[in-house]
């Protein structure tokens, strides 16, 4: 027997959607980063009694991936989830495991219709979820946002479809291009504001890389250091063939505080890989490629690891065979207005800038000042 379709709320308003999908998509933001292999979704509950609509229940994605969004605002909601219409940035799971699916949760609620912002390419919902609500009499709107949920969402589809974590490349240049100075001091390019976003961005993120050079040079923490959220921060990725890292470091240092992992190549000596294992870094061997260690082959392993995200942000080798391996589906692009000259570093090492900014692979969505800096955010445009 064909179930009953359950009356939605009167009066559909397109805008009012638009806004309330965009309120799921903020809750969504929330765990970015730390949900493990499961997407960050973010979901909204509104009820209409008479004119006025009222949110009832809100959820997102807990910390390693469960419960999910939608059983989280269904729990907030309670009985009023009963012919109420859920938001929710991406389609509702429909596979069995642990717990049932949330597809089923919201139709057992009796949530009178769901809008969606995008479907699910995982092969276990994969248009299941949608297809489970639609029979069970649920009316459905998908396709709300669907551009700024595909963003949102971009780890998720990219392990999903290329089997690699979502690779994000932040770059602090000057006016002319550079990263630093060759000799003398070290220098840094961009302010205070910039570095706060930079440290916020990391909370977003479940792995953080940089190369051996910017370890040996700055001995960073790779931490997040805004206050309250040390706990929001990443695993570390350092690329070190030869495995260099010293053990005195502040990365080796806090590895049992914080996840350290050195990947090094075929080179690397036995005895150093076992100190560093000793000191509490996890290893990772891969083979040597174009300019240095394989990318292709770290990012496979790190996926398989179940990381979703990597914030590359140096140094200029790192950056250069990461564009020109063509691993990058985002820049983002801080520009000082300050001028280092003839003995600077380039941003790119023996690329140009303008393999980013002037190249068709990658598309400038938002220009924002950051303090007296300058943020260009690209992304990529396949």
């Amino acid at each position: 027997m064909a179930a009953r379709r359950k009356t939605p709320p009167p009066g559909i308003d397109p805008d009012f959607d638009r806004r309330m999908m965009a309120a799921a998509l903020r809750l969504g933001r929330r765990n970015l980063g730390h949900t493990g292999t499961n997407p960050a979704v973010g979901c909204v509950i509104v009820r209409t009694d008479g004119d006025t609509p009222v949110v009832v229940g809100r959820g997102w994605t807990a910390e390693s991936g469960r419960p999910h969004a939608e059983k989280i605002a269904l729990k907030e909601a309670g009985a009023k989830a009963r012919g109420a219409t859920a938001y929710v940035t991406l389609e509702p799971c429909a596979h069995e495991g642990r717990a049932k699916p949330c597809s089923k949760a919201l139709i057992d609620a009796g949530v009178a219709r769901v809008v969606t912002a995008i479907s699910d390419p995982d092969p276990r919902t994969n248009g299941e979820g949608h297809a489970a609500l639609t029979e069970a009499g649920v009316a459905l709107t998908t396709g709300v946002l669907a551009v700024e949920a595909e963003r949102a969402h971009s780890a998720h589809f990219d392990r999903i479809t290329f089997h690699h974590p979502h690779v994000t490349l932040k770059l602090a240049v000057s006016a002319d291009g550079m990263i630093g100075r060759r000799t003398g001091e070290r220098m840094i390019i961009t302010g205070l504001p910039a570095f706060e976003a930079v440290q916020a961005m990391r909370t977003h993120h479940d792995t953080v890389m940089i190369g051996i050079g910017t370890v040996l040079i700055d001995n960073p923490s790779l931490t997040v250091r805004l206050p309250g959220l040390a706990k929001r921060s990443p695993a570390r990725v350092i690329l070190d063939a030869t495995a260099r890292m010293p053990l005195d470091s502040v990365l080796v240092q806090s590895a049992s505080q914080t996840p350290l992992i050195a990947v090094v190549g075929p080179e690397a000596e036995e005895a150093r890989k076992a100190d560093l294992a000793k000191a509490g870094a996890s290893i990772i061997e891969v083979g040597e490629g174009e300019g240095g260690l394989d990318l292709n082959e770290l990012l496979d392993e790190l996926s398989e690891r179940g990381f979703t995200r990597v914030f590359a942000e140096g140094g200029a080798e790192v950056a250069a065979s990461l564009i020109s391996g063509d691993l990058v589906d985002e820049v983002l692009i801080f520009r000082a207005p300050v001028v280092v000259g003839a003995d600077g570093v380039r941003a790119l090492a023996g690329l140009a800038l303008s393999a980013i900014e002037r190249s068709p692979r990658y598309r400038l969505i938002d220009t924002v000042a950051v303090g007296e800096d300058t943020m260009r955010h690209y992304v990529r445009t396949d």
